[in-house]
């Protein structure tokens, strides 16, 4: 026969390990798409696996295996749905704008605070629960 002290405690590592894995999905951390300050140097030292590319006359695409030679970026046009496009080559004189994926520190702060609120409130909800369902 199970004490309510037993069942607390068992409560509290279900809980426990609940709040370790929501940990573990905020920490994976939130990326958005923000612009590049200084293209060149960006895509030589990060090499992003996707980059959003806006053309000095507005239009706007995303290319994947961006990589520059010399003053050209080049690289594979991905278009809408995923599809691969063809391999395209722009002087960089041509290029108004990069965005990136890039990491969102402000995003990932504020899920990791919301997730462990979340957390609290659910593990302290529930273990009222189960010490007042052992108590009678």
């Amino acid at each position: 026969m199970f004490t309510g002290r037993v069942d607390s405690q068992r409560s509290w590592s279900a809980a426990t390990r609940a709040g370790a894995a929501l940990l573990v999905l905020a920490l994976g951390g939130c990326t958005s798409m923000s612009t590049v300050k200084t293209p060149a140097n960006y895509i030589e030292s990060v090499q992003p696996k996707l980059v959003r590319v806006t053309r000095s006359d507005g239009t706007r695409f995303n290319m994947t295996g961006a990589h520059l030679q010399g003053d050209t970026l080049m690289g594979f046009v991905v278009h809408p749905g995923g599809a691969m496009g063809e391999f395209t080559e722009l002087p960089l004189g041509d290029v108004k704008q990069v965005e990136a994926q890039q990491y969102a520190h402000g995003k990932t702060a504020l899920a990791i605070v919301a997730g462990i609120g979340a957390w609290a409130a659910i593990t302290y909800t529930y273990v009222s629960i189960i010490e007042s369902s052992t108590s009678h």
